[in-house]
């Protein structure tokens, strides 16, 4: 996979939209089977589409993400979610990451399980999926809910990468949970020192 960087639009950040391609690099702009198509999609040269990913990882991603909604994750430690994330990216690589990208639009799945996936993903060392993951943190940076903006602060942290920089001081300027905006200004200021 490219490494190259991706040049994100703050302005089209928006959880509304159901076209990846917007955010994600290239070779990874493919549709969830959580997303609804829309007309105008066409899968770009670069990407494999929907109907070529294997059935099994959408089934698999979703049975891990219909996790009771009360389950409690224990800060830093893994759990049968974390080593099933992991296992599915490592195994599907960035068809998984496009399947990441439309649960994170899902508002019927546990706010604390993806919290934990952005934790997860952002600490998990593969280096073919790096900037897929990248991508799906920052943006999270800018989910509707707290609780998931909190883990992909943390994320963020676990990355380590400046080229977050710009995205955590939009999401700082905006934030308006006063206690966030503090964690996230601490994700910053570790990277201004990176």
């Amino acid at each position: 996979m490219s490494t190259a960087t991706v040049e994100m639009d703050l302005a089209l950040h928006s959880f509304t939209r159901t076209d990846p391609e917007a955010f994600i690099p290239a070779n990874i702009g493919e549709k969830s089977s959580w997303t609804k198509p829309s007309q105008e999609d066409e899968p770009s040269e670069n990407a494999t589409t929907q109907h070529d990913r294997p059935r099994e990882l959408g089934e698999k991603l979703k049975a891990l993400f219909n996790v009771d909604r009360q389950q409690a994750f224990e800060d830093g430690m893994e759990s049968e979610f974390s080593r099933g994330l992991i296992a599915l990216i490592k195994h599907y690589g960035n068809s998984a990451l496009v399947e990441l990208t439309g649960i994170l639009r899902n508002e019927r799945v546990s706010e604390e399980a993806l919290s934990e996936a952005l934790r997860w993903i952002g600490r998990m060392n593969h280096p073919p999926s790096y900037e897929g993951r990248r991508w799906a943190i920052q943006h999270s940076l800018f989910h509707p809910s707290a609780r998931v903006r909190d883990g992909a602060a943390l994320g963020v942290a676990f990355l380590d990468d400046t080229r977050a920089i710009p995205d955590l001081k939009q999401a700082i300027r905006v934030e308006a949970i006063r206690e966030l905006r503090e964690d996230m200004e601490q994700v910053l200021a570790q990277l201004e020192s990176t």
